[in-house]
């Protein structure tokens, strides 16, 4: 008779399976995360992956989740970032969190045509916070370095933390019809912005 295995035990072999997991899909792409490709990373027997999670879809929202965890860490860590280098240079960090950001199982996750899974990566998605940090980020940090005198105190930064976010999240979810600028010139771009902004 096999024994029971712990909570802790449980948790331990999820955390083995999701890093697995985003290895499989770091290396082969979203396309690539099978329970079998998941159980070869994690040098485990076949039949874990199917006894730890309910099915391969359980297993992508767990890795959604820790996604959206870290994006949502970086980005209120961001907003931490007013008063240190340059306006310019912060909004362009904040492009880069957003741009680069490595989300590839929420990539799938947008792919799966099931209404049940969609509802649950919704919730999934509430629940990280990033929503709530991606709305107020830009406007929260630059209330902040309006404080510090960085802006102008005429400025409202929640007009332009509207146009930011909107700009940044266009460029993030646009496809091959509207590529995106070259580095050197979204630089640009957000430093005009800050400039803009500045006491004169």
């Amino acid at each position: 008779m096999t024994a029971r295995r712990t909570s802790a035990e449980i948790q331990a072999q999820r955390r083995m399976l999701v890093d697995a997991a985003r290895e499989v899909v770091r290396r082969d792409g979203a396309a690539g995360l099978t329970m079998r490709a998941v159980a070869r990373e994690a040098k485990c027997a076949l039949g874990l992956p199917y006894e730890v999670f309910a099915n391969r879809e359980e297993l992508v929202l767990d890795l959604v989740a820790e996604e959206l965890g870290e994006l949502t860490a970086s980005l209120n860590a961001w907003i931490r970032s007013a008063g240190r280098n340059t306006v310019g240079g912060n909004l362009y960090r904040y492009a880069r969190i957003l741009l680069d950001g490595d989300v590839p199982a929420l990539v799938h996750a947008n792919d799966i045509d099931d209404r049940a899974f969609t509802e649950r990566l919704r919730d999934v998605t509430e629940e990280s916070g990033l929503l709530d940090s991606f709305d107020r980020a830009i406007a929260t940090y630059l209330a902040e370095e309006q404080r510090l005198g960085r802006i102008r105190a005429d400025v409202d930064t929640a007009t332009f933390g509207f146009l930011v976010t909107g700009a940044i999240h266009n460029l993030v979810s646009a496809g091959d019809l509207y590529p995106r600028p070259s580095a050197r010139r979204l630089r640009a771009h957000l430093d005009a912005c800050a400039a803009a902004l500045a006491p004169h």
